[in-house]
C-alpha cells in the first residue's frame, strides 16, 4: 500500500510541476533569423553561394561530394536558385555540398 501511496503522490508532483518546466519551452521560430542560402552560379572549379544576398565564391575539387535532393550528384546537376548547405574543408573550399531543389 506505501508503495502505491508514494507512486501516486510521485505522480501528482510530476503532473503538477510538468506546466512550469513546459513554460521555459520557446514556441514558434519567430525570433529565430532564418538564412536563405542559395546557389548563385556553378563552374567546373567554384560554386557562388548566397547568404543573406551576400555572395561568396567557394573552390570545389573532385573531392567535393555533391548530393542532390538526398542522391549522388555532379556539380554540373546544381542549377542557380537552388537551396544549398555546404561543408567546407578550408574557408575558400567545400568539401561536402547538399542541394535540394525548391
Amino acid at each position: 500500500m506505501k508503495t502505491r501511496s508514494l507512486a501516486l503522490v510521485l505522480f501528482l508532483c510530476l503532473a503538477a510541476l510538468a506546466p512550469a518546466f513546459a513554460a521555459g519551452k520557446h514556441k514558434g521560430n519567430a525570433s529565430i533569423p532564418v538564412h536563405e542560402t542559395v546557389i548563385s552560379s556553378v563552374t567546373d572549379s567554384s560554386i557562388v553561394i548566397a547568404s543573406d544576398k551576400v555572395p561568396k565564391t567557394y573552390a570545389v575539387t573532385q573531392f567535393t561530394e555533391v548530393t542532390l535532393n538526398g542522391q549522388k550528384a555532379a556539380l554540373a546537376d546544381l542549377k542557380p536558385g537552388m537551396k544549398v548547405s555546404v561543408t567546407m574543408s578550408d574557408p575558400t573550399r567545400l568539401s561536402r555540398i547538399a542541394a535540394t531543389t525548391k
